[in-house]
C-alpha cells in the first residue's frame, strides 16, 4: 500500500466510526433527557454524565494497562487547554437534557447539527485540529447547504403549540453545537500530540466535569437545586459510559475526516439514531425528518469520498 492510498482507506471506517458516535450522542440524550426529566434536572444529569464519562475513561485506561503512561504524559506534556476544551462539550449535554423532553431526540439532534456544520467549516479552513488547513471549496460548500437545507426543511415542519419556546431552544441547541466542534477540534489535537485518542476524553471530561461542579456548586448555594431527586432506574445513568465512547470515537475520526465531515458523519448516526429513539417511544416524527436525514446523508458523502481530482496527501 502506498502512502497516498493509506488515507484514503481509513476514511471509511472513520466515517463508520464517526456515525457510530453520533449514534451514541442520539442514545445519550436520550438517557440525559429522560434523567433529567424524572427529577434529576438538566444541571445535575449534567453532571452525573461527566462523571460517568471521567470515570469510564479512567477505567479504560487502567485496563489497557495505560495508566502510568498517561500519568507521565499529563505531568510532562500537559496544556492547560487539553482540560479547557471540555468547556465546549457542556452546553450541548445541559441542552439536550433540557430540549429532549420537549422537542424529542430528532429535532434537538438537528438544531445541533446545524451549528456543528457551520463551526466545522470554519475550524477545517483554520487547520485547527488537523495536521493541515482543509481550504473552503466549491464542494465543500455545497454540501453544507445541502445540510443546512435538510435541517431547515426538519425544523419548519415541527408541530409545536408554543413557537417562542421552540425558536429558543433550537437557537440555543444550535449555539451549542458550535461550540461542540470545537470541543471535536481540540480533541483531535490532543490525539495528535499523545498518539493515543483516550487521553482527550480523559482531560476533556476532567474539564467539563470541573465546570459542572462548579456551576453545581452555586446552584445548591442558591437554592436551585430544592426538590431534585434521583430516580432509581439504573439505565438512567448511562450517558456517563456513553461519553466517554462518543469522545474517543470522535477523537480517532477526526484525524482522518476533519472537523467539518465529521461533523456530518456524526450528524448522519445521529439523526438516523434519534428517528428510531422517538420512534420507539412515540414521539411524533414527520416525514420532514426523514427528508433532512437523507439530505444530510448526501452532503456526508459529497465531503467524504474522494472526488477526481483530489490530491490525497501523505499522513
Amino acid at each position: 500500500m502506498t502512502t497516498t492510498e493509506a488515507p484514503r482507506v481509513l476514511v471509511v471506517p472513520a466515517v463508520l466510526v464517526a456515525a457510530l458516535s453520533g449514534a451514541l450522542v442520539a442514545v445519550q440524550g436520550r438517557f440525559n433527557g429522560d434523567l433529567s426529566s424524572a427529577g434529576a434536572g438538566a444541571l445535575v444529569s449534567t453532571w452525573l454524565s461527566y462523571v460517568g464519562t471521567l470515570v469510564t475513561t479512567a477505567i479504560v485506561l487502567v485496563v489497557q494497562g495505560r495508566a502510568a503512561r498517561t500519568a507521565r504524559t499529563l505531568v510532562h506534556d500537559a496544556r492547560w487547554w487539553w482540560y479547557a476544551v471540555g468547556l465546549c462539550g457542556v452546553p450541548i449535554v445541559i441542552m439536550f437534557a433540557i430540549g429532549i423532553p420537549i422537542v424529542g431526540v430528532a429535532i434537538a439532534s438537528v438544531c445541533a447539527v446545524a451549528g456543528q456544520t457551520v463551526s466545522g467549516l470554519a475550524l477545517d479552513s483554520r487547520g485547527v485540529g488537523l495536521p493541515a488547513a482543509l481550504r473552503l471549496t466549491r464542494r465543500r460548500l455545497v454540501a453544507a447547504l445541502v445540510a443546512i437545507t435538510g435541517l431547515v426543511v426538519a425544523v419548519g415542519a415541527v408541530p409545536t403549540t408554543n413557537l417562542a419556546q421552540a425558536v429558543a431552544l433550537g437557537v440555543a441547541i444550535f449555539v451549542a453545537g458550535m461550540l461542540l466542534s470545537g470541543q471535536q477540534a481540540g480533541n483531535g489535537r490532543v490525539t495528535q500530540l499523545s498518539g493515543n485518542p483516550v487521553l482527550p476524553a480523559l482531560t476533556s471530561s476532567a474539564g467539563g466535569t470541573a465546570a459542572v461542579t462548579l456551576l453545581l456548586g452555586i446552584a445548591a448555594a442558591t437554592g436551585h437545586l430544592d426538590g431534585v431527586h434521583l430516580p432509581g432506574e439504573w439505565w438512567l445513568y448511562l450517558g456517563g459510559p456513553l461519553g466517554a465512547a462518543i469522545t474517543v470515537c470522535a477523537a480517532w475520526a477526526i484525524r482522518h475526516l476533519g472537523t467539518f465531515a465529521l461533523s456530518l458523519g456524526v450528524v448522519v448516526g445521529q439523526m438516523v439514531t434519534a428517528v428510531l429513539v422517538d420512534l420507539a417511544t412515540d414521539v411524533a416524527t414527520s416525514w420532514a425528518t426523514f427528508l433532512a436525514v437523507v439530505l444530510v446523508t448526501g452532503a456526508t458523502l459529497l465531503v467524504v469520498l474522494p472526488s477526481r481530482h483530489r490530491v490525497v496527501a501523505a499522513s
